[in-house]
């Protein structure tokens, strides 16, 4: 394999790709191939993908992004090209945008603003504090509504 060589003269270009490893794993990362007396790939940020799919089911629901290496603050990795079995540069523009902002926003879940119109009614502590006040409401004798027949006249 020869390193690439990029169209602004660099000796070496980098690009997203999917990566197979030979353990089973894939890889999205950006990549750099190096031909040195060694062949190594530089990883950058790799992130390992899983599928998301329902019990049964044949069609995945999406795509899972975890970090490769969950106990290290490093993000630049040497991988032999012998532990590799295929790289597939990636061109989509989804997947590239999706990549983008994994790396830039880590991996922190983010929420849309909730809005009345998704069902969206209130806070847990509004809400818990308004049925507090309607069961103290309620177990309150002098609170009770009254039935209709107990205004009766005996």
């Amino acid at each position: 394999m020869t390193s690439f060589k990029s169209k602004s003269n660099e000796p070496y270009e980098e690009f997203l790709a999917a990566i197979k490893l030979v353990s089973g794993e894939e890889i999205l990362s950006k990549v750099v191939i190096c031909n040195d007396d060694h062949e190594k790939v530089i990883l950058e940020n790799p992130v390992v993908c899983h599928e998301v799919r329902t019990p049964g089911a044949n069609i995945p629901l999406g795509y899972k992004f975890e970090p490769w290496m969950k106990l290290t603050d490093e993000e630049v990795f040497i991988v032999d090209l012998q532990r590799i079995i295929t790289i597939s540069e990636i061109n989509d523009k989804e997947v590239t945008k999706t990549y983008d902002n994994i790396i830039k926003t880590g991996f922190t879940r983010s929420h849309p603003e909730l809005t009345k119109e998704m069902g969206y009614a209130g806070s847990v502590e509004k809400t818990r504090q308004s049925l507090e006040g309607l069961y103290l409401q309620n177990s309150d004798p002098k609170n009770t509504p009254k039935k209709p027949e107990d205004n009766k006249d005996t």
